[in-house]
């Protein structure tokens, strides 16, 4: 089971949607012609938000060509000036990308998809080419066992915050712990979370995916000798003691 956002994105009233509205320009930026309803896949949002969103951009100055059924573009002059990436280095950024995203919670699909789309926006055409030709070729498959890290591990991990976690790891007991989240290490098919546990008195690592309910508490102070690098200094190769219940 993912572990639950239980504490929404700490953005301003408009901001999120402020959010949307740039990475839809500059998603239109980056393709000769887009049809309404993928906007509305890449940005999961319904098709009448999407012809909103579309009004809303025109009216702030981003000249959108285009109408319902034919597609939506941006006018030539409108094109960011490239970014200097060369091949390799934007074809390992859509990579990681793609494969991180098939392990990302709905919390963190619409931040990634916003960061690739700007990008590619201020790519050079003939790279962007090349970076659309390796995404064709990559595929993974939904039924990818990999959960990822959402936004709620992600501010434990930013902000020193202890947490209160329901755990149920495979083939073993359940158990309610109190953890001071260090670090994450992905192993094989799953996603670890590296903690300070307070029941256990000891460093371990907790599968994301075996993480039932996830309270925050308050923040902690880092403990000596228990930082994320002292962990893992200590334990190289990632033993079983680590990852032992």
């Amino acid at each position: 089971m993912a572990v639950p956002s239980r504490s929404a994105p700490r953005y301003p009233p408009g901001v999120r949607r402020l959010e949307r509205l740039l990475a839809i320009a500059l998603f239109l930026g980056t393709r000769r012609r887009v049809l309404a309803r993928d906007i509305a896949a890449r940005f999961e949002v319904s098709l009448r938000t999407v012809y909103r969103d579309l009004r809303a951009i025109t009216a702030a100055g981003f000249p959108i060509e285009g109408t319902p059924g034919d597609g939506y573009r941006l006018t030539q002059d409108s094109y960011l000036r490239p970014l200097a990436l060369a091949p390799d280095e934007a074809e390992a950024l859509a990579l990681a990308a793609h494969g991180y995203g098939a392990t990302v919670t709905s919390s963190l699909r619409e931040p990634l998809a916003r960061a690739t789309t700007k990008i590619e926006a201020v790519l050079d055409r003939a790279t962007r080419s090349r970076v659309r030709d390796l995404e064709r070729r990559i595929v993974v498959p939904s039924f990818t066992r990999a959960i990822g890290p959402d936004t709620a591990v992600l501010a434990a991990l930013r902000e020193h915050r202890a947490v209160r976690i329901a755990y149920a790891p495979p083939g073993g007991e359940a158990t309610t712990r109190e953890i001071e989240p260090l670090g994450l290490v992905c192993r094989g098919d799953a996603w670890w979370l590296v903690a300070f546990c307070r029941l256990r008195r000891d460093a371990r690592a907790f599968r994301l995916d075996a993480i039932t309910r996830w309270h925050p508490r308050a923040p902690f102070e880092p403990r000596p000798g228990f930082s994320f690098e002292d962990v893992i200094t200590r334990d190289r190769h990632l033993a079983e003691r680590l990852f032992g219940y």
